[in-house]
């Protein structure tokens, strides 16, 4: 990812935070923007290092802790920064280990994060929006109406809230952007986020190990895959335009056809890994022939295909999860048709936490922000 020059990223930088806060939020800055931040104060490029390091492996959020500063820096950085702490107001674990974090933001919104661990690594689910304006009529998030983009503090607050709340000997090894709301949608600040996660003198997580999922915003996924070569998850979900035009209004502005154009250029050109999502609804889109139809757009780009029992919600109480029978003949029709056809685990269904499931229901948002403690800091010897 290119970087503007440090002086000028950092002045942007602080111009638009002193809009809204009388303190600049370092997390909204990569290493970069962080020299030009430091520059500013007449200190040394090497400080920025320093202060990355203290933010991304020890996790810590008190600049008076940052003990290879100096005390007149320390001081100085509390007086003028901040290090956003989302608080956590709710937390509930499912039965197969599944942890859905409710977090507060400053304006008084919420925004869910969920933790799946598996046995060789720890995923996080992580949300873009408030609500989303996309009006995906399966999606539970889609009752909440259009809301606002994260901002990077507010990415990667969900990111260090969740890392501090681990064992000391696990860490966040895989990150999809699966949450609340269009990651495409907020674009340059999703870019800065990738950045700041993939530095690989801070959380150095692999781009391979990332994963974006999009309802298929054309012009942006061509961005995306000319800056990061991550892996896409197309929420498909459909195989006619009339199908999709009903359950995805933005099939009007981008059908089929379009988004497949733009896949091809993504998944051959660019060598990303694409993998089409396809919710499966009992007696919509689980036909043989919705089977035969996805199997070509498959191989069209030769995608694999993650099919999606759906995870039922009171916000679309007419949809219904198809029987086994059904799902298991569906990916048995794909795989006949030689693609590559996955059924996902459903993981923490039981909280709400599954695919298409995260809203902030009204008892949620009544949770006081004092509720829970912010945990002890982990700390690392600098």
């Amino acid at each position: 990812m290119q970087s503007q020059p440090a002086s000028t990223v950092s002045e942007s930088s602080i111009a638009s935070q002193t809009e809204t806060t009388s303190k600049i939020e370092l997390l909204n800055m990569t290493q970069e923007d962080l020299k030009g931040f430091f520059a500013s104060l007449n200190e040394p490029p090497f400080r920025a290092k320093q202060v990355f390091k203290w933010l991304y492996h020890a996790l810590e959020t008190d600049f008076m802790e940052m003990t290879n500063l100096s005390l007149k820096l320390r001081t100085k950085l509390t007086q003028i920064a901040s290090i956003t702490d989302l608080p956590l107001l709710h937390e509930q674990q499912s039965q197969d280990g599944t942890r859905k974090f409710l977090f507060g933001l400053h304006d008084g919104a919420r925004i869910e994060s969920v933790l799946i661990p598996d046995e060789k690594r720890n995923t996080l689910c992580i949300s873009s929006q408030v609500g989303c304006a996309l009006a995906c009529k399966f999606c539970y998030t889609a009752t909440m109406g259009p809301g606002r983009n994260l901002t990077v503090a507010e990415y990667m607050g969900q990111f260090l809230g969740v890392s501090r709340r681990l064992p000391e000997d696990q860490r966040i090894t895989n990150v999809v952007f699966m949450g609340m709301g269009e990651p495409l949608v907020n674009l340059k600040n999703l870019f800065s986020t990738l950045d700041l996660l993939t530095d690989d003198s801070g959380l150095n997580i692999g781009k391979r190990r990332i994963t974006i999922s999009t309802a298929g915003l054309c012009p942006q996924l061509l961005e995306l895959s000319e800056k990061v070569p991550v892996r896409l998850a197309i929420s498909l979900h459909a195989t006619t335009d009339e199908q999709r035009d009903e359950l995805m209004p933005i099939n009007k502005r981008y059908n089929i056809k379009k988004l497949f154009e733009t896949l091809r250029h993504c998944s051959t050109k660019k060598r990303l890994p694409v993998t089409l999502e396809y919710t499966l609804i009992d007696q919509v889109n689980d036909s043989d022939a919705d089977a035969r139809r996805l199997a070509k757009l498959a191989h069209s780009i030769h995608a694999k295909v993650n099919l999606i029992p759906y995870n039922e919600h009171p916000g679309a109480p007419d949809y219904k999860r198809p029987s086994a029978a059904r799902i298991e003949r569906f990916r048995d029709n794909l795989q006949k048709a030689h693609v590559r056809a996955t059924k996902r685990a459903t993981r923490g269904d039981d909280i709400s936490a599954a695919c298409g499931q995260l809203a902030i229901l009204a008892e949620e948002s009544e949770v006081p922000t004092s509720a829970f403690k912010a945990p002890s800091r982990r700390k690392t010897k600098r």
